[in-house]
């Protein structure tokens, strides 16, 4: 019975013209920025992720996007800082393996939901499209999605970054 009320919904998502590109290495990038005493950045970037963005080239305000990054393939420059990072006290890739990102576009953003360590939230990314690419950008609160362990470490907040080729017909 709800299929009939989320119909109409996503006919309103859905773009007019679509272009449709696939959201996976090497044409993107989705990268994790912890800050070590509230202030020192620790740069990570997942090397397995896939999904898509559906959007209108006329119309950059609506779109949709679903993006799926295995947790473990979290990439820092420093392996015990990652094995800490990936481990059960911080993002727990063992058990939750999957952080997950679905939205529509709203104004000059991005709507959705996060989902990491288990826990789903709202989730809201700004949006910065230019000439040849597309920068999705948000912060969350760590403690939002249970990561309360090691504020040193990690601070309070995280940034999320995902950049995206676009095709050369749909640059702007």
């Amino acid at each position: 019975m709800r299929l009939p009320l989320l119909l109409p919904l996503l006919l309103l998502a859905t773009p007019a013209r679509a272009d449709r590109i696939s959201l996976s290495p090497p044409g993107s990038e989705v990268g994790i920025r912890f800050y070590a005493l509230g202030l020192l950045p620790l740069d990570g970037n997942y090397t397995r992720f896939q999904g898509w963005l559906i959007y209108d080239p006329t119309d950059r305000t609506r779109c949709q996007v679903e993006l799926s990054a295995e947790a473990d393939s979290l990439a820092l420059a420093n392996a015990s800082l990652r094995s800490e990072v990936v481990g059960p006290e911080f993002m727990d890739a063992a058990r939750f393996p999957t952080v997950k990102f679905t939205g529509i576009c709203q104004g000059r953003g991005l709507q959705g939901a996060l989902t990491m360590r288990g826990i789903t939230h709202a989730f809201r990314l700004a949006l910065d499209w230019t000439r040849g690419s597309v920068t999705a950008t948000g912060r969350m609160h760590r403690a939002d999605w249970g990561m309360t362990t090691h504020p040193l470490l990690g601070g309070g907040t995280a940034r999320i970054r995902i950049t995206t080729t676009l095709p050369k017909a749909s640059e702007p």
